[in-house]
């Protein structure tokens, strides 16, 4: 019965995500890896929080003979998503298309085989980039004059009330970011609608909702094209 033994391991980490690691990710070899791959039996298993690729020990010796031929020092693979908000919440355009990752078999400068086990696994963390956004609240009803949309921490503010007339004709009552906040899976601030400010102000609703991938937009903001995060508010 063949063994194996790990020679590569990957994590890959997304700020998007409260556990820190994408859920649903794939990695799909390409032609080459693939090849290689068949030829001397490795093998790709785990998942985003550490992918490993085990070495067959029977072809062990002709995997190292063969290493010049190892595409880019490895195995190359192309990395995929099953979640479709994933280019929603991942900015794809710092990765590239297609996003391509590369598993080296072996550390650099092991000049033979024992050196190379011994070294062994290469160890390699991916970081993928979070989308950030201006976040815009649309209040829709009857909500009243003076109002403010406020951090409860006091770290992030927003521009507003203004007045938008939607696509249907409904009029919204308008707040932004005045900076673009990253997304989360649980975003950790806490936002609030008031009624004036001070000591006479009124705290409307204690906690508004968040922005959610799929309320991703483009939109121009002071005259650049920006990406925007819409939350809609009713009363």
């Amino acid at each position: 019965m063949d063994t194996y033994r790990i020679v590569s391991r990957l994590s890959v980490r997304h700020p998007y995500f409260e556990a820190g690691w994408p859920a649903g990710l794939q990695l799909r070899p390409e032609s080459d890896s693939a090849a290689l791959m068949t030829r001397f039996g490795l093998l790709l298993r785990g998942d985003a929080q550490r992918y490993v690729v085990l070495a067959s020990d029977a072809r062990r010796e002709a995997l190292w003979r063969e290493r010049t031929s190892w595409p880019e020092g490895g195995l190359v693979f192309t990395l995929a998503s099953s979640d479709p908000l994933w280019a929603y919440y991942t900015d794809v355009r710092a990765l590239g298309t297609p996003v391509r990752v590369v598993m080296p078999l072996a550390a650099p400068d092991c000049a033979n085989q024992d050196a190379w086990l011994q070294a062994a696994p290469v160890e390699q963390t991916l970081a993928l980039p979070v989308r950030q956004t201006i976040w815009k609240y649309l209040l829709l009803g009857a909500w009243g004059d003076e109002l403010a949309v406020v951090d409860a921490a006091d770290g992030v503010s927003f521009t507003g009330p203004e007045k938008e007339t939607l696509p249907n004709g409904d009029t919204a009552v308008v707040f932004r970011a005045c900076a673009p906040l990253a997304l989360a899976e649980r975003p950790g601030h806490r936002f609030q609608l008031r009624r004036g400010t001070g000591p006479a102000g009124r705290l409307l609703v204690p906690r508004l909702p968040l922005a959610a991938p799929a309320g991703l937009r483009r939109e121009v903001v002071d005259g650049v094209l920006r990406d925007v995060s819409e939350i809609f508010v009713n009363r």
